[in-house]
């Protein structure tokens, strides 16, 4: 009977133990499995392309609070190190591209733009000369009932009288705020191209910071969103929405009514005449709206804004004043973008290179075989343009890098081609920055030895780019596809 009772009491005491050691085992397991997904997490968080281009951001961010309060005229090793900081971030970034959203980049971007100009107001930059002594100026006179003598378009002169009535008589901090969504339009139109590329291309686009200058202290922006929204609405062929976008870049910076033409021609030569009607009346809808009115009252002025530069000559900074220099003998005024010493038969070959050149790339984009190649040349037109223009200003480089970062998305086929393209811009515009904010902004050209190198650097790798993408689109007999951006970004196959 005891050994009964002692066995069941056994059996009682000895019950309940393997279930002990079952839920043990299950709160373990899990637990090991919530420390499993917070690690996942923790390596997704920190593998994110979006946190690698953030953490690269805001180290710019620093450099450039290091860099000081002067405007121009500061050591180049700052802008070499945000190039370097910046470069690196993309390129980690470029490893999990295919996580890249569009919501992510633009609020990245929209947080560089807004930081890079509240740290300037914070340290006291004064800003550049336009946006200091041009555009208040301008604005001021159409402010007062009168119309200035301007080397801009009406447009332009416009947008000059907005900043100067917001900003109480100036325009430094209110022309860097207005461009801020202009520069988000640009990220956006990269983006809705919609190749294999795009996505981390507006990457690009949106925190690339050697144009940052430009986006502050210039109103290039204005004209670069235009062109850009201009080609992607024409890669879905809306050509009247087209036309309309780039007739306002053309009221403000004329540069983008060439690839107006270069798309109109395209669209004459397949045949598409009403589509091409389409296209040039909405184009002429801004245009129109810009002008007539002041041709109206003031005629003299507004052929201005077109006829000003013609009487000047080549420049130091301009490319052509490079191979100028070795056959004509050359020579600088005392502020690099002076006129330089050139004889007249230099100066009226500069002059024909450049349209020929222009008139080339107009003629390839209207023989080309696909829509996307000619949108591409067309993009590139306005590029061309400015690259061989006998008057160069830094500022050029906010419309042609992105005319080339829209070109390299349509026509380049391998990854070597992208790398190929944009590390040239991203050479030639660390390099530009480093002429003007660096160098030459304050020294006489004959106090910087060495500078022409320097200005070799910046034009070489991009017209080397322009050529190769020029190339390639005469080339492309395939339609680019477009990238099915709702299925997380994708990318394509990639060949080498």
């Amino acid at each position: 009977m005891e050994r009964a009772l002692s066995g069941r009491s056994a059996q009682v005491a000895s019950g309940p133990v393997p279930e002990l050691i079952l839920e043990d085992d299950g709160a373990r397991s899990g637990a090991r499995r919530a420390r499993a997904y917070d690690r996942l997490r923790r390596v997704r968080l920190t593998a994110s392309p979006h946190v690698t281009l953030a953490i690269g951001t805001m180290l710019v961010l620093v450099l450039e609070a290091l860099r000081g309060s002067d405007t121009v005229g500061t050591s180049p090793v700052w802008p070499l190190a945000q190039a370097l900081v910046s470069g690196t971030a993309l390129l980690i970034a470029w490893r999990s591209r295919a996580r890249l959203r569009l919501g992510p980049i633009l609020v990245l971007g929209l947080a560089f733009h807004l930081a890079w100009i509240g740290l300037h107001l914070h340290l006291g930059l004064t800003g550049d000369h336009d946006s200091v002594n041009v555009y208040p100026v301008q604005g001021d006179v159409v402010l007062h009932g009168g119309y200035p003598r301007s080397e801009y378009p009406p447009g332009a002169v416009a947008l000059f009288a907005l900043e100067t009535w917001l900003g109480g008589g100036a325009a430094r901090t209110t022309n860097a705020f207005l461009m801020v969504p202009f520069q988000l339009v640009c990220v956006v139109s990269v983006w809705t191209l919609r190749t294999q590329w795009t996505p981390w291309l507006a990457a690009v686009v949106a925190l690339w910071p050697l144009n940052a200058f430009y986006w502050e202290f210039r109103f290039d922006l204005v004209a670069t969103a235009a062109l850009l929204a201009g080609l992607a609405l024409a890669r879905r062929e809306r050509w009247w929405e087209a036309g309309l976008v780039l007739g306002f870049g053309a009221a403000v910076k004329w540069s983008p009514a060439l690839t107006c033409a270069a798309l109109l021609l395209w669209l004459l030569r397949s045949r598409r005449f009403a589509e091409g009607g389409v296209h040039l009346f909405s184009f002429s809808i801004p245009v129109l709206l810009a002008n007539v009115p002041l041709l109206l009252v003031k005629p003299g002025v507004v052929f201005t804004a077109y006829t000003t530069q013609n009487a000047r000559t080549v420049t130091g900074e301009s490319f052509f004043y490079l191979p100028f220099r070795l056959l004509w003998d050359a020579r600088p005024g005392r502020w690099y973008f002076d006129p330089a010493d050139v004889s007249a038969e230099a100066n009226r070959a500069a002059v024909w290179l450049q349209i020929v050149a222009v008139i080339g790339v107009i003629a390839l984009a209207a023989l080309a075989r696909t829509r996307s190649s000619a949108i591409a040349l067309a993009g590139l037109a306005p590029a061309v343009f400015l690259l061989t223009n006998r008057i160069f200003s830094p500022q050029f480089f906010v419309l042609i890098l992105a005319a080339l970062v829209a070109a390299t998305a349509l026509v380049a086929r391998t990854r070597s081609e992208l790398f190929g393209v944009v590390g040239a811009c991203a050479v030639a515009t660390t390099a530009n920055t480093v002429l003007y904010q660096s160098l030459l902004a304050l020294r006489p050209v004959a106090t910087v030895p060495g500078w022409a190198f320097i200005s070799a650097i910046v034009f070489l790798p991009t017209i080397a780019a322009a050529i190769w993408l020029i190339t390639r689109a005469k080339l492309q007999v395939v339609e680019t596809p477009l990238s099915d951006q709702s299925d997380r970004c994708r990318a394509s196959p990639l060949t080498t």
